[in-house]
């Protein structure tokens, strides 16, 4: 979007009441936010059969407060047999083979990044004290060994994050925004509840909009601000830092290719009816383009990651906002492009893939959220059917095919406060989903068994 577009936008806009239009538009939807139903009472089970669907869930974390990197940020050794998650008390490994546990990095401040593609080795920054944003401070990178517990130093950044490595190890990924404000002043509370503020503003009528609305005019207020921005990698034998992409738009959800090691995405965030949102480039700044082109007004797409064997690129993408959902594929050699519909109720916060390739999860959402769904709060299986009526032989390669999900519930999420997003991932095995959830009342990682048609 242009400038001037967004300068009209915005023109005599004086606070968040009058930027809610533009944000939900019908100033008259219902504003009480949805409400979970109350958490079971009791001790948290360590495991225990989900007596809506049958299957059997391990409650994998020790401690009140614990959860797991954003749904697509490696967290699995190369060999697939440990996974790190985050705790009160620090930096936590889990043995796949019975979930045991063990403390790897003491301390809270130290902040969980991501597992190396290629060693034993997990990411961590540690961000140096002082006034104002933690991006907006130095820190330091350090990568741990799962097994040694050996420290080495990866790199120090001025300001930004790193949000991944490369497919050997030899770039990390980073971006940074210069002078941008936050969506919302973080208090202690809501961080250490859902992982992110707790988003508040007011409507037209004076009075408090839900979370999702609120949400939406500060992501509103921040695409609007137009501070400079970067995307950079940092070479981790030379320490030499490359910029690739500067802008004054708002980048998010950096990641590099889980097998290219040259390959990158990378997203403009923001309000998604208004921005071009997902972007390819190389690892050398060249062949940057568009990975998907809007052909009618409030389409969206977003929440993009790369299959496990990195020859596709995924996304929710819905025609209209709203109405109709889709899990989107883009074959990266070919351009081929594959639609997989689902219905509402099966749409989720994000959506990953087991690695067969083929096999899809949503993780849900609540009546608030872009689907709303009456019935979304579901951990669901997803596997991808022929439309009726296909007529395979007649398919044209330079046209979209679609397909459609089939839905397998797993969890049920009734108590879930979907603030706190479930960020699931297969393990490495594709046997179990793994996510965190408040459906107890803390925030603890469970795994669910997500073999299809085998349940309990």
């Amino acid at each position: 979007m242009s400038d001037s577009t967004r300068r009209a936008a915005l023109k005599g806009l004086w606070g968040a009441s009058a930027l809610l239009p533009l944000v939900v538009g019908q100033a008259a939807q219902a504003q009480t936010p949805a409400t979970p139903a109350p958490a079971p009472q009791g001790p948290i089970p360590r495991q225990f059969i989900d007596p809506k669907t049958g299957r059997r869930v391990i409650r994998i974390s020790d401690e009140d407060g614990s959860g797991v990197l954003y749904f697509y940020r490696p967290v699995y050794t190369p060999q697939g047999d440990l996974m790190v998650i985050k705790s009160p008390s620090g930096i936590v490994a889990v043995r796949l083979s019975d979930w045991k546990t063990s403390l790897l990095v003491k301390g809270k401040d130290n902040e969980l990044l991501f597992m190396m593609r290629t060693t034993r080795e997990a990411v961590y920054a540690v961000t140096d004290p002082g006034e104002g944003e933690a991006e907006d401070r130095p820190k330091t990178l350090y990568a741990i060994h799962v097994d040694t517990k050996t420290v080495r130093k990866l790199t120090r950044i001025p300001a930004g994050r790193i949000t991944g490595s490369n497919a050997d190890d030899t770039l990390l990924l980073g971006q940074v925004a210069y002078g941008a404000k936050p969506l919302q002043p973080k208090d202690k509370g809501s961080l250490e509840k859902f992982g992110q503020a707790e988003y508040a503003a007011l409507g037209p009528d004076g009075k408090p909009l839900n979370f999702a609305r609120a949400k939406g005019v500060r992501m509103l207020e921040r695409w609007a601000a137009r501070v400079p921005a970067e995307l950079f990698t940092i070479d981790l034998k030379t320490q030499a830092r490359s910029v690739l992409y500067t802008t004054e738009e708002w980048i998010g959800h950096a990641q590099f290719s889980p097998t290219d090691p040259t390959l990158i995405r990378f997203c403009m965030e923001g309000p998604w009816h208004r921005v071009d949102r997902i972007k390819l480039i190389r690892s050398d700044g060249t062949g940057l383009k568009s990975a998907h082109t809007r052909s009618m007004n409030m389409e969206i797409w977003g929440h993009e990651f790369f299959s496990p064997d990195g020859k596709w690129l995924w996304y929710d993408l819905q025609t209209p906002r709203g109405q109709v959902f889709w899990v989107a594929g883009l074959e990266l050699a070919t351009g081929k492009r594959v639609w997989k519909r689902l219905e509402a109720n099966d749409w989720g916060v994000h959506f990953n893939m087991a690695p067969d390739n083929k096999t899809f999860a949503s993780d849900g959402g609540d009546a608030d959220m872009v689907a709303h769904a009456p019935d979304g709060k579901w951990i669901s299986l997803l596997e991808a059917e022929t439309i009726v009526d296909a007529d395979l032989p007649s398919y044209d390669a330079d046209l979209i095919t679609i397909e459609k999900f089939r839905a397998t519930r797993l969890v049920d999420m009734t108590a879930h406060d979907y603030r706190l997003e479930p960020n699931l991932r297969f393990t490495p095995d594709g046997q179990w989903l793994v996510f965190v959830s408040n459906m107890h009342g803390a925030n603890h990682v469970y795994a669910v068994d997500a073999r299809p048609g085998v349940p309990g």
